[in-house]
């Protein structure tokens, strides 16, 4: 049995599901991973054939991280490498079923200051509306922003319209004298980050943040 499947069946044995281990193994085969399993909403999970009671244990399952991820944002928090930043989103989105754009405010010292959630949906430059980024980011008296979004159901590869939407709230936060990080497309446990390939957007950051 896999971690995945052995953490599953562990979940399931809270519920009246007969053969927990079994049960994990079919559901893993037909989400595909456990990350996919835990993205789903309750409807596909009893589609799947969950009990109504497994499917909402699972849902409040996925929650818990990315509850925790919010509730770790101290003041002693400091977000001054990639990686840090890539595990707090990875964490964040894990269990979200629908795109959602979020904005992370962080002081001089890249410590926390606000978590905004910007849109839901899909994320485009008409979904992400600039002036909520950057009231946001000012009110906050936010000196740096980052900028992250989750694609649920496939991969960190931003498309194009990710790109456009990067260049469009870098500009309208600059204008506000905010500096934009980065902004990290989500996707499983994995987090890309735009500026950082961005042609013609050279990053705030020096090149020992993203190692």
């Amino acid at each position: 049995m896999s971690r995945e499947s052995d953490a599953l069946a562990r979940l399931l044995s809270f519920t009246r599901t007969k053969d927990p281990a079994t049960e994990a193994e079919r559901l893993l085969a037909r989400f595909g991973s456990l990350h996919s399993l835990l993205s789903s909403d309750a409807a596909e999970l009893t589609d799947a054939g969950l009990s109504p009671s497994a499917a909402l244990l699972l849902s409040l399952a996925a929650a818990i991280p990315a509850r925790a991820a919010e509730d770790g944002l101290r003041e002693t928090t400091v977000f001054d490498k990639s990686e840090k930043l890539s595990d707090f989103f990875v964490r964040r989105f894990l269990g979200a079923s629908v795109e959602r754009v979020s904005l992370l405010l962080l002081d001089e010292k890249f410590r926390p200051l606000a978590f905004k959630r910007i849109a839901e949906g899909a994320v485009n430059s008409a979904a992400v509306e600039l002036r909520c980024v950057t009231e946001a980011a000012v009110l906050s008296n936010a000196t740096y922003a980052v900028l992250s979004h989750n694609h649920p159901r496939g991969t960190p590869t931003p498309s194009r319209d990710d790109e456009v939407t990067t260049a469009l709230v870098s500009d309208a936060l600059a204008s506000a004298g905010v500096k934009l990080i980065e902004h990290y497309v989500v996707a499983g446990n994995a987090a890309h980050p735009i500026v950082k390939t961005l042609a013609g957007r050279p990053s705030v950051m020096p090149d020992s943040f993203y190692e």
